[in-house]
This record gives structure tokens, C-alpha cells and sequence, in this order.
């Protein structure tokens, strides 16, 4: 066997050495792109977060029918979601990031046919998404997608868009690898620089990584074109504001509107404190006629505060109960309503309740 002459193994020595250090090199650069990747996407993620929104929506006799998701796209809160989120509900709360919980005052546009809403909740100097541009979006290209699959809130999930589709009705669908389950409906799909270019809508559930969302632009044409508020459970399809009378509670003095729907009465706190109204403190009930009297549920959030173990922090807690008006004139409403006696703060659940009678006057 012929030796290689020293000087030669020397120079091959190296030649292959530096080769190998150039990969290495080369390896360790590739990792912080990596690692600078994903703090892109987490960056991104904690500032939007604040601006998707949890949707519950009730249908008859306050019964809990559909959780989906939206996005603030102004301070004054309009919210977006999708149509069939909302579709033939009476009521919906939506709730923040922070916590806070804001009554859907109504519809302020609506299309069924691209399933889209536009929701407005009464509060001001809300978080808010910048909106993209969906005819710029590339296939391959990166995107997130932030809501509340099946109730669990602020769920990220990331992908690429995977292919435009048109369908013969002119109907355009963002396909996205970015996974999506029930809940997920309304929420925003965004691009990597933080912009919402979608509003996740639909998923196939035979196949793997086939979801669906409606490009922006869409929602820009329903934004431009939305001023009316409209009751929730018309569809949008009737217009006009149905205002009542507010009626001041003789025992606490609180003031509530009231008004009369058909066989359902719905009553809404009044608040007069801005920063209650800031917190997104509410009080709402819906009530359905059964015999002489209506009957129905009462929502809303409230501050419990918690024991030794827990330093008596406060947390908040959505509050449900039972009311009842049993009789109603032009110059008083009467009834009463459950009132917890024990209530648990961290399961936020009351243990025992009573029933305590009330009487409103319309205030002049």
C-alpha cells in the first residue's frame, strides 16, 4: 500500500478540518434564525392576544348554546366573528383576556352568506388588530391562529397558508395548516407581522390540517358598510334600535332598562361609574313568559374575594341566577330573584341561595 507523503496528509488534514468547521459554523448560525423564528411568533402573539375575545352566545331562556371566538377591530368595540356564532341567539357576553366581560349591545352588520358579523359591545379604549391585506398573501406563507377551541381560551396554533380556493359563487377561503377545532369559529388567523388576514370559519374534520378561514377583505367591505345596530336573534335583517324605560330598583338604587320583546323581557344594568363600565362590569337577564309570570336567567361578573390560604386576592367570577318578575304595570315592576347566602370563590359557585323580592319604579 502506497503511504501519502507527510505534507500531503498535512494540506488533506486541513482541507477537511476547515470543511468541517465552514458546516458547523454554518449549523450555528442556522440556530438562531430558529430560535429568533420563534420568539417572532411568541412576540406576536403577546401583542394580540388582548385583542381576541371569547363569544357565548344563549339562546332561549338563557340557555348556553354556542362558545366561539372574535376580535376587537375598534376602541369602541366593534367586534368581529362569524355569522354562524351568533345566528338565532337572543343574547352574548364577550370576554377579554384581562378578564373582563362586556353584554353585546347588538349586530352592526351581518352576512350570512360569507358567514360573517359584526358585533358592538358599549366600551371605549378596547385593543384592537390592524387588518391586513388577504389578496397579498403568498401560499407558504406563515400564519397563527389565536381562540377558543371546544372553551379553551387564547389557544395558539400556527401554520402556513396552504392554498387560496374560489368557489363558483365568487366565495373566496383561505386553506391553512394552522390547526382549528369548534370554538376556534370567529377568531382571528394572523400573518407574521401581527395583522389579521383571516377569520378562522371551518375545518374538515376527515381530513388532516384542512382548515378554513375568510379573507379580510371581506370583513373591510362589511366594516365599511355597517352604522345600524341591530337586536341579536334578527338576522339582521330588521332594522331599528328597540329602547325601554329604565327602572330604578327601590331597595339598592341601581337602574336598569327594560324592555319587552314578544314573549321575552330583557333588563340591562345601567352603570353609572366609568370605571365599572371601563372594567366591563355588567348586569343582564333575559326573561320568557310562562303563564302570568316571566321566568328566566340573570348573568353577571363579579368580584369575589378569596380566603386565607389565597392572601384574600380577588378573582373574578361569572354569576348566574334565577329571576322572576310576577307582576308589571306603567308604574311598578315586582318579583324577586335568587341571592347567594355562601358562595365559593374558587369554584365560583354559589352553595346555597334565597330568594329575595324586588320592586322597580321608572325613574323620570
Amino acid at each position: 500500500m502506497r503511504a501519502i507523503p507527510q505534507t500531503n496528509l498535512i494540506a488533506f488534514s486541513l482541507v477537511f478540518f476547515g470543511v468541517v468547521s465552514l458546516a458547523s459554523g454554518r449549523l450555528q448560525d442556522s440556530l438562531p434564525s430558529a430560535r429568533q423564528a420563534q420568539r417572532g411568533v411568541s412576540e406576536i402573539v403577546k401583542v394580540s392576544i388582548d385583542a381576541v375575545v371569547l363569544v357565548v352566545a344563549s339562546g332561549e331562556g338563557s340557555r348556553e348554546t354556542v362558545q366561539g371566538s372574535g376580535f376587537i377591530v375598534s376602541p369602541d368595540g366593534r367586534i368581529v366573528t362569524n355569522y354562524h356564532v351568533i345566528e338565532g341567539v337572543r343574547s352574548a357576553i364577550v370576554k377579554l383576556n384581562n378578564g373582563a366581560f362586556y353584554p353585546v349591545e347588538g349586530l352592526l352588520g351581518a352576512d350570512r352568506e360569507k358567514d360573517l358579523a359584526i358585533l358592538k359591545v358599549t366600551a371605549r379604549d378596547l385593543p384592537i388588530l390592524s387588518l391586513g391585506d388577504s389578496d397579498a398573501l403568498s401560499i407558504g406563507e406563515g400564519v397563527i391562529a389565536i381562540g377558543s377551541p371546544l372553551g379553551l381560551e387564547n389557544t395558539v396554533s400556527d401554520g402556513i397558508v396552504s392554498s387560496v380556493r374560489e368557489e363558483s359563487e365568487g366565495r373566496k377561503w383561505i386553506q391553512t395548516t394552522a390547526p382549528a377545532s369548534p370554538g376556534n369559529s370567529g377568531g382571528p388567523l394572523l400573518d407574521l407581522q401581527g395583522r389579521a388576514v383571516g377569520v378562522i370559519t371551518w375545518g374538515v374534520k376527515q381530513g388532516q390540517n384542512l382548515n378554513f378561514a375568510i379573507p379580510i377583505n371581506a370583513v373591510k367591505v362589511l366594516l365599511d358598510s355597517s352604522h345600524t345596530l341591530v337586536s341579536l336573534g334578527t338576522g339582521g335583517q330588521r332594522y331599528g334600535r328597540v329602547t325601554g324605560r329604565i327602572w330604578t330598583s327601590m331597595a339598592s338604587g341601581l337602574d336598569r332598562m327594560v324592555r319587552i320583546d314578544g314573549e321575552y323581557i330583557y333588563t340591562d344594568w345601567v352603570i353609572l361609574s366609568p370605571s365599572a363600565r371601563e372594567a366591563g362590569v355588567f348586569q343582564r337577564c333575559e326573561l320568557k313568559k310562562s303563564g302570568e309570570i316571566w321566568a328566566g336567567k340573570c348573568r353577571a361578573p363579579v368580584q369575589c374575594q378569596l380566603g386565607f390560604w389565597d392572601n384574600y386576592q380577588y378573582r373574578w367570577c361569572l354569576q348566574e341566577w334565577t329571576m322572576e318578575i310576577r307582576s308589571m304595570t306603567d308604574s311598578r315592576i315586582e318579583g324577586r330573584a335568587e341571592s347567594p347566602v355562601d358562595y365559593d370563590c374558587k369554584k365560583c359557585i354559589a352553595r346555597k341561595t334565597q330568594w329575595i323580592s324586588f320592586s322597580w319604579i321608572p325613574k323620570e
